[in-house]
């Protein structure tokens, strides 16, 4: 019997890869022939599909039967590019990171494992459902993962004050001179003073407001204590399901470190449990389990 530190022989046809030529700037199309040696000695039923653009990868998903497989090799802007085919056709996932934003990787534990590891928890594990984002400017729709920043360009508005807007859910957040929000759906690649309480699978996002400058203000606290904080405590860090941006200048858009249109107002809605996911967050298996192996 295989164990989880030989490959063994993976013998599910239920299953493809799709690697991301391009991810990484283009450093990913250097585990083409690998992956597909190894799918070839150990996954002789999973075939390695490589797309030539978006448009195409989607194309190719959209033929596959519901509950399928599909492992993605690549990054956070891989996985958010799939999500529209993989969420209508019912797909689960898994995933081999290759990309230059691993966020979600690092949150599903598999940030440390070798390419070979992580395929080989990606076409075995069980998986999971986890929460995802649908990012609305009134022009562009779009999925997320991991995270989205948004910065309101220039300095501040009229009277001194940031010329913008920040709600979450049903509260409105103070922004002072702040010119940046993040929204996090997974780890972010920054520390936090207190640990911000991130996770896939737990229904709401966490967002937090930057300062000016790149420097960080104050952290948000939870929406669910009572009315807002004054001026002189620390501002909230935010957990919600719907964020709303407005600003009287042009907001700049990054989603899963991939540039968007600019754009005055945003809506951000959280969908929850939406992906069947194969990670940490399935909680009988862990992948670091997969360190000592050697093929």
């Amino acid at each position: 019997m295989s164990t989880p530190t030989d490959p063994g022989l993976v013998t599910s046809s239920a299953a493809v890869a799709l690697l991301n030529p391009v991810a990484d700037a283009g450093r990913a199309a250097e585990l083409r022939r690998p992956v597909a040696a190894w799918l070839s000695r150990h996954a002789p039923g999973v075939s390695l599909l490589v797309p030539d653009s978006i448009l195409e990868a989607r194309a190719m998903l959209t033929i596959l039967a519901p509950r399928t497989r599909v492992v993605l090799i690549g990054g956070d802007g891989t996985v958010s590019a799939m999500l529209p085919a993989l969420l209508k056709g019912g797909l689960k996932v898994g995933l081999v990171p290759a990309g230059r934003h691993n966020l979600l990787a690092r949150t599903l534990g598999l940030d440390e494992l070798t390419w070979s590891q992580a395929l080989v928890f990606a076409l075995r594990s069980p998986t999971g459902p986890v929460d995802v984002g649908l990012l609305d400017t009134g022009e562009t729709v779009t999925h997320f993962i991991s995270q989205v920043r948004v910065d309101r360009a220039g300095g501040l508005g009229r009277w001194g004050t940031a010329g913008w807007s920040v709600w979450a859910d049903d509260q409105r957040l103070p922004t002072g001179t702040a010119r940046r929000v993040l929204l996090c759906n997974a780890l972010p690649q920054w520390s936090t003073p207190e640990g911000l309480p991130v996770q896939l699978n737990d229904g709401q996002f966490d967002a937090v407001v930057v300062g000016g400058a790149g420097r960080w203000l104050r952290w948000l606290r939870p929406l669910r204590s009572l009315g807002l904080p004054s001026a002189a405590a620390p501002m909230p860090h935010c957990q919600g399901r719907l964020l709303r941006v407005e600003s009287d200048r042009s907001l700049s858009l990054r989603v899963d470190g991939d540039l968007l249109a600019a754009s005055l107002r945003v809506q951000i809605e959280l969908l929850p449990r939406a992906l069947d996911l194969a990670g940490s967050h399935v909680a009988i298996l862990d992948p670091h389990r997969f360190v000592d192996t050697t093929w």
